[in-house]
């Protein structure tokens, strides 16, 4: 078995700074976990969880490393799945010190869709703004923000898992289409979101994306201290820290 990581974050080509990394498990055999009884071949190191039903549907097992406590202080986010794709839980701490929030469990969907875990603020949010949730990137936890609930002229694509494993976050599309051109969703950067665009189908599908090189100051958004309160057009803020 062996991991494989995607894109993380914004030092990735702008075309595509909506996908980011993930920790894929691929175990060199097929996998079946949404057929009941199925159990895969020994992992080292971990232990396999059985699915069961659970409000009348399938609720597929997971891997839980063998050594319940591996930090002290830190909970296990077991991993799951997405389709045939595995996705490696990882560990969070139990609490968290940088603010009110509290944890809220992933679960499944009857549809098989699953809810990831994150953590969501204890404190509302700004008025006419909803909480977008982080997620695990498989390096560090993402921490999600505060966005406003309706925009004019666009609808909000919520953030899901792909077929292949891949996260792709949730950004503004707009509700017109323009022929020949092609949307690039936008980015939340940690402090601030950057608007999508459009641009031509030529130059989305002839991009280079192996020699590109981000520019300095790539990482700077989660550097900045945060806009606490919004003003008319905002499109994106940090958790508020007052």
């Amino acid at each position: 078995m062996y991991y494989r990581p995607y894109y993380s974050r914004w030092y990735v080509h702008p075309f595509y700074r909506y996908r980011h990394s993930v920790m894929i498990t691929s175990f060199g055999w097929h996998c079946d976990p949404w057929v009941s009884g199925w159990m895969p071949p020994t992992r080292a190191g971990w232990t396999w969880v059985g699915g069961f039903y659970r409000f009348g549907y399938w609720h597929p097992g997971y891997w839980t490393p063998m050594d319940p406590v591996m930090r002290t202080g830190f909970a296990y986010v077991p991993g799951w799945w997405v389709g045939d794709r595995y996705v490696e839980g990882y560990q969070r701490p139990q609490e968290r010190d940088d603010g009110d929030w509290t944890w809220v469990e992933g679960y499944y969907l009857e549809d098989g869709t699953y809810v990831w875990g994150h953590w969501m603020p204890t404190k509302a949010g700004p008025q006419g703004y909803v909480w977008e949730p982080g997620f695990w990137d498989g390096e560090t936890y993402v921490d999600g923000f505060w966005r406003p609930q309706f925009r004019r002229g666009f609808s909000w694509i919520s953030a899901a898992y792909g077929d292949d494993g891949v996260f792709h976050s949730g950004y503004w599309l707009p509700n017109e289409e323009r022929q020949g051109y092609t949307w690039v969703p936008g980015w939340f950067d940690g402090n601030t979101w950057n608007e999508g665009k459009w641009v031509e189908d030529d130059e989305f599908v002839n991009a280079d994306l192996d020699s590109w090189e981000p520019p300095d100051g790539w990482q700077d958004g989660w550097d900045n201290e945060p806009t606490t309160e919004p003003e008319p057009g905002v499109l994106a803020l940090p958790i508020r820290t007052d």
